[in-house]
């Protein structure tokens, strides 16, 4: 996968002039650095983040050494589940990069083909049908396909919020935070995941050394309700203290849990922290401006 891009080749990957690019970025649409010798060269997240929000399809793919997103381009809703439970690895990934090429958001992506395809082939366990090793094997290969997805995103500004977060303790599940971190890095957050198994308070110790505005808390194994809110209790009372609000959700969470903190909120899916981090990063800038106002 190419990091850098000169204009000739994002040009043939977009299936645009050189010239144009140049325009682009000579008006500031485009962001391009210059190498010693004056030469244009643009980010891959950058390029990809310009192809999204102008709505240029990215014609050849293998031009950004996205060669999955080649392979899984033009197929179905189902497709990605089909995939995955033939442990094609290539297609898989093809199947998420194609649609963040088409943009769909992370959250969507998420909530939408990888949720379904997961649940789909969640379902083979009570069948019998090999449903645990191919259970497995897909969880394996979404996590290999989301880490490659970050290297398309761009990357945050330097002073963009921070989160902090992974799974409780007593939750071994990968997928879950990494999802939540990457959602997060989507929407140009500063992310840093702790992955699985997080005591609490080592989750409330990393909010306050990073800094974090937000902690999540993905809870995606079974296990006792009254536990699972206290965990949750324990770490926004923390995080209180440093200021930040608390995110959790996941299939684990319990349905019903009353006297929650009021940092500490509950987000269905993806697309509800995709949501309540965009609100979080408006207000923080916000309250930014006001105070440098009042400052002046």
């Amino acid at each position: 996968m190419k990091s850098q891009l000169s204009p000739r080749e994002l040009g043939e990957a977009l299936g645009v002039s050189e010239s144009s690019l140049k325009r682009w970025a000579d008006d500031g649409l485009l962001a391009a650095a210059r190498t010693a010798g004056g030469h244009r060269r643009i980010s891959l997240g950058e390029a990809i983040r310009f192809a999204r929000e102008q709505g240029i399809a990215v014609a050849r793919p293998e031009m950004l050494g996205l060669v999955e997103a080649e392979a899984g381009a033009g197929t179905g809703e189902p497709a990605l589940a089909e995939a995955l439970r033939s442990g094609d690895e290539r297609r898989a990934r093809g199947q998420i990069e194609a649609r963040y090429l088409a943009g769909w958001s992370v959250a969507e992506i998420a909530d939408g083909p990888i949720a379904h395809a997961l649940e789909e082939i969640g379902g083979r366990w009570q069948q019998g049908d090999n449903g645990i090793f191919c259970e497995h094997r897909a969880t394996e290969i979404c996590i290999r396909a989301v880490q490659q997805l970050r290297l398309l995103l761009p990357r945050p500004r330097a002073d963009a919020p921070r989160a902090v977060g992974g799974a409780p303790a007593g939750d071994p599940y990968l997928l879950p935070t990494l999802l939540c971190g990457t959602v997060l890095a989507a929407e140009g957050w500063h992310d840093t995941n702790l992955g699985a198994e997080t005591p609490d308070e080592t989750l409330a110790e990393a909010a306050r050394e990073t800094d974090a505005a937000l902690v999540w808390i993905a809870f995606a194994g079974t296990g006792d309700a009254e536990r699972k809110t206290g965990f949750a209790r324990h770490v926004a009372r923390r995080a209180a203290d440093a200021g930040a609000s608390v995110v959790v959700g996941g299939r684990g969470w319990p349905a019903q849990a009353g006297n929650l903190p009021p940092n500490l909120h509950v987000g269905r899916t993806m697309g509800e922290l995709a949501a309540f981090a965009r609100g979080l990063a408006r207000g923080r800038a916000g309250d930014r401006s006001e105070e440098e106002h009042t400052d002046g």
